[in-house]
């Protein structure tokens, strides 16, 4: 595999976890997510382990769709990190053993 597509596979992991850590940050602080919210009426409620908060119509909208995108990233982040990491120890293996074309050679004596 290319530097390339190890640095894109390390690069999509990151901010997979970035985008769930700025989601639990902002679900802290708002008190909860829109996604085991709800809406009555005019009103809109986060909730975080059955307790319900009001927040205006754009923040819980902010929140659904946050919500949404780390049903995205969160599965994408655990399927690229763990091919960085089989990427990873390929290198580690090709580094450790000697390639095709030195196997029964001795080594330079400079």
């Amino acid at each position: 595999m290319s530097d390339v597509r190890y640095r894109c596979l390390l690069a999509v992991c990151g901010l997979g976890v970035l985008n769930f850590l700025a989601f639990v940050i902002v679900a802290v602080a708002i008190g909860g997510d829109a996604y085991n919210g709800r809406i009555v009426g005019n009103h809109f409620y986060v909730a975080e382990h059955g307790k319900f908060t009001e927040v205006s119509e754009a923040v819980y909208t902010y929140s659904l769709w946050h919500v949404r995108s780390v049903f995205i990233t969160h599965p994408l982040a655990m399927l690229t990190g763990y091919l960085a990491k089989m990427e990873q120890q390929a290198r580690t293996a090709a580094r450790r053993s000697p390639g095709r074309d030195q196997i029964g050679t001795l080594p330079n004596s400079t």
